[in-house]
């Protein structure tokens, strides 16, 4: 009874986790039950599977938005719930939601009828859930590797595909090194402290002023594995191929879900743990590779003729200006990291889900620009709306892609950083062009044959309504999203 009592908030503020984790066998069980009579039957199991899935998202968002407990450290410190844990699990369950909106009417098209799919999103979902409350290394590192593992199955998901097969060889390898990084970069910080929990970690480091060189290279090999993850530069190698290869739902759920996730890993090991350590190591290794990110983004963009290539390192250029922001090291470039963030998943979200529609043959890995020549003609209003958002990223104002970058701009100005706001600046405008050339296609090149586009299913056009009225809102009402970044950016310094 003492034990129950002893653990009754950590039971409490799980409630989400819990959840999930029994959802996932609930849908496993109910998969495996039906998978028989499925197999012949498309209709029979997928649409079932679909709204399970969401009722399931949709419970898990309603417990993390009343979780009872609202700060505590929990299970022994090795995971902490907070105002920052609770906002980043309600954007990776929406955008969790959004996957499964557009996963019916892809997995028609694409003939998958697995039901493995909604099993693996749910793993997501936890893994993710877990990873943002993590408040040691050593959670950190095994939910890392519980969403690894379902990459890896995810990248490969077309199993007659040679590009699939590549891509997720070359993901599982190089992830593997980041994992391995990670695990002895943790191994050097336990050796210099006795301890890996952030906790701990924040009261031993608040006063000391250098560290050992073991120290260093130990941070840098965390931090190295986590901007793997994130695509940045010079981890970036595997981005372009993996979302190339993969299948676009799977290349959708890379680019939108778990950014922000793992960003929020970064702040508390950053802002938190080690804040001491900014003149002396974060702020020269988030601006080398933030500048590096930038340049290899706008340089490697340049030459793409293939749209999942071209959004690959258009995302590489992006995490490039939100490592700018971790350079600046003041609650002003963590509310301008979250702000950036949000405005990112929102605008990339619209255009792969218009790629995802637009691949007519899901078998194929050939997405070329001339595949989206006369969207202007066949569909006004959606190819309206998808120049909106690549005016958004290329940060065109009044747009919100434009206040994101600026906000960027001004922290760094704030923090000195001269040299590398006129490159980031520089860069952007370099950028722009690749962004102008799509517009250019979209609107302005003829195609001999005859343009068709899928109709969008309802999900897709849900999502795509949502996503571009909350760009399109911002202009008229900029207030919501700000003081959500700053709400949100609060939660890592309290």
């Amino acid at each position: 009874m003492n034990f129950a009592l002893i653990f009754k908030n950590d039971v409490a503020a799980f409630l989400p986790e819990s959840f999930l984790a029994i959802a996932l066998l609930v849908v496993l069980l109910h998969g495996s039950f039906l998978g028989v009579s499925a197999a012949s039957l498309y209709s029979y199991l997928t649409p079932s599977m679909v709204r399970l899935t969401s009722l399931i998202f949709f419970i898990s968002l309603v417990l993390t938005l009343n979780n009872p407990i609202e700060s505590q450290t929990l299970w022994n410190s090795l995971f902490i719930t907070d105002n920052l844990a609770i906002w980043s699990k309600v954007l990776v369950f929406l955008g969790l939601l959004f996957c499964v909106f557009l996963s019916e009417a892809y997995m028609y098209s694409a003939r998958f009828r697995a039901y493995e799919f909604f099993v693996f999103l749910i793993g997501i979902g936890l893994s993710l859930c877990l990873l943002i409350s993590s408040n040691d290394l050593l959670s950190t590192y095994l939910n890392m590797e519980f969403l690894s593992l379902i990459f890896y199955v995810l990248a490969t998901w077309k199993k007659n595909s040679y590009f699939s097969a590549e891509a997720g060889l070359k993901y599982f390898i190089l992830g593997s090194v980041a994992s391995i990084f990670f695990l002895f970069g943790s191994s050097l910080v336990y050796f210099a402290f006795g301890t890996t929990n952030f906790g701990c970690l924040a009261l031993l480091t608040e006063n000391l002023q250098e560290g050992s060189p073991f120290l260093y290279v130990g941070l840098v090999c965390i931090v190295s594995a986590l901007l793997f993850k994130l695509g940045s530069a010079p981890y970036h190698m595997w981005i372009a191929d993996v979302y190339e290869g993969a299948p676009t739902i799977v290349s959708y759920i890379f680019a939108v879900v778990p950014k922000f996730s793992i960003f929020v890993v970064l702040l508390r090991l950053v802002f938190v743990s080690f804040w001491s350590f900014f003149p002396l190591l974060w702020e020269d290794l988030f601006c080398a590779c933030g500048a590096l990110s930038l340049f290899l983004g706008c340089i490697c963009g340049l030459g793409e003729t293939k749209l999942k290539r071209l959004l690959a390192f258009s995302s590489v250029g992006h995490v490039g200006f939100l490592c700018l922001g971790f350079a600046s090291g003041s609650i002003e470039g963590i509310q301008s990291i979250i702000f950036y963030l949000i405005v990112y998943m929102l605008t990339a979200g619209f255009l792969w889900v218009y790629v995802l529609f637009l691949d007519l043959d899901p078998n194929s890995s050939s997405l070329t620009f001339v595949d989206a020549m006369g969207l202007s003609r066949s569909n006004p209003i959606l190819g309206f709306g998808v120049i909106l958002m690549i005016f958004s990223l290329a940060g065109i104002p009044p747009l919100g892609g434009f206040f994101a970058k600026l906000n960027i701009f001004i922290g760094l100005m704030d923090s000195s950083f001269y040299l590398v706001t006129i490159l980031a600046v520089l860069t952007s405008v370099i950028s722009a062009f690749y962004y102008i050339r799509l517009i250019k296609i979209f609107y302005f090149e003829t195609n001999k044959k005859w343009f068709f586009l899928t109709p969008i299913s309802k999900g897709g056009s849900s999502i795509l309504i949502l996503t571009g009225a909350a760009i399109i809102l911002f202009i008229c009402s900029p207030n919501g999203l700000y003081l959500l970044g700053y709400k949100i950016s609060l939660g890592v310094m309290c």
